[in-house]
Order: C-alpha cells, then structure tokens, then sequence
C-alpha cells in the first residue's frame, strides 16, 4: 500500500534544511516552529495539486516570489533533481535562495512586463503575491504564469479569501488602519474584491478576494483550467487555488 500523503509530507519534511537565512523578513519573532510548519503546509498543498491532476514529478520548478526560501526549502527536499527558479524583487533573497538552493534567480519588478518570461515549468508555486496586488494586477501576473507553465504544467497560487475576510472584520490587524480596512471590506462585500494599499505603498498593500471572484480571473487567463480550490489551505489563513495548463485540450476532449 502506498503512503498517504501526511507520511509523505512528514517524510520530505525530515530532509528539508533548517538553516534560516539572515534578513529573511519571513522569519518574525524568531519562531522557527511556525516558520517551518508554513513550509510545510505549502509543500502538503504542492504534492497535493499533483496528485490530484496526476502530474509526475516536476523537472523544472519556478518559485515566484520565493522571498528567502521559506518554500522553495521544501520544494528543494522534494524535488532534489529538479531545476529551481527562484523570482523576487529583494536581491538578497534571491542570492539567498541560489546559495542556498542552487536556484536559478530571476528579478522581480513591480510590472510583470518587466520580468524575465520564463517558460517550460512543469510546477509554479506562488505564496503571498496576489494577496498584495490589486485588481489590475491579476490579469497580467496570472497570464504570465499562463506562458511559463509547460503543457500540462500546474500551478498552486494562494490568495486571500473568506478566512480572511472574517479575521479583518473581526479587527485583526493587516497593516492598514481602520477607515483603509473598512473600505476594503466594503467593496469586498459588493462585488468579491476589496483592495487598499499600505500607507506610502504605491500599488502594494492587502487584497481580499472571494473564491468566485479568484477563480473568474484564474479562468480568463489563456489555457488554464481549475483543478482544486482549497479554503484556508496555506497556514490555516490564505487560500490555496490550483490551475493546470490543459484547458483547451481537456475541454475539447471527446467533443
């Protein structure tokens, strides 16, 4: 009988490096239990979306905004023979997770456009990016990921859904204050989106989406179909979406 995949999760977790890097922002309040079980869940979600499509193990794995390494650890234990691709806008973090890692780094930049096209990726995985960005935004990143998946690539992103909607209207802290956060839960109670930058932040602050509104934009990116959706998937907070790059051909089957 094969393991399940809590003995599988638990097993990679064993070979997965503890080192945390200095500077890494992720690492708040020198909690390394915390840090490391929100590795852990994104690795669960990761193996989870390639059970679920029946992908093999991928070749060829882009991180995209991969900070320090706090998944692209797990993902490196998992997949020792695949290619890493590290994509952040922190020049230290991406020199981090090359030493580290041995990942390939690419620069972020604030417009998707500027970013390097990566392609032929068999496994993205995006943490914490849409959940910063506005409506505008979305379109753009999510097509990007679009051209860097291979056919049949997929990839597991993570936004802020109905959890999270919850924790803010309850007074959980965000970074924003309480007139920012209230217009945000405003728009997000009338249409499925609410969004409000940091204070000084042009373009970067905190987006709420609800699953509906998440899938609708995932869908109207070329070439992606939806292969899961999970609610507060990613460390019991961020919810974790799963897109294949099959559409076409899945939906033209049979016909």
């Amino acid at each position: 009988m094969s393991e399940s995949l809590d003995e599988t999760v638990a097993g990679v977790m064993a070979r997965v490096s503890t080192s945390i890097a200095d500077g890494d922002s992720m690492f708040a309040g020198n909690n390394t239990e915390h840090y490391m079980s929100v590795s852990r869940d994104a690795l669960r979600a990761v193996l989870a979306a390639l059970q679920v499509t029946g992908r093999p193990e991928p070749r060829r794995v882009l991180d995209f905004g991969c900070g320090y390494g706090r998944v692209m650890r797990s993902l490196r234990a998992a997949f020792p023979s695949a290619e890493l691709i590290a994509c952040d806008m922190d020049p230290a973090a991406l020199a981090s997770c090359a030493g580290a890692f041995g990942a390939r780094a690419v620069a972020g930049a604030p417009d998707v456009g500027d970013i390097e096209q990566i392609t032929d990726v068999d496994l993205l995985w995006c943490g914490s990016v849409l959940t910063h960005l506005d409506a505008p935004a979305w379109g753009p990143l999510l097509r990007y990921f679009s051209r860097a998946l291979a056919p049949g690539g997929v990839a597991v992103v993570t936004t802020h859904g109905r959890r999270m909607a919850m924790r803010a209207e309850a007074g959980k802290d965000y970074g924003l204050d309480a007139r920012a956060t209230d217009r945000m839960l405003a728009a997000y109670k009338a249409c499925g989106f609410g969004y409000n930058d940091y204070a000084g932040n042009d373009g970067y602050g905190i987006s709420l989406s609800s699953p509906g509104w998440a899938v609708q934009r995932a869908l109207e990116a070329p070439d992606l179909r939806l292969a899961g959706y999970d609610e507060a998937a990613w460390d019991r907070h961020q919810d974790v979406m799963v897109l294949v790059k099959d559409a076409t051909a899945t939906l033209k089957a049979d016909l």
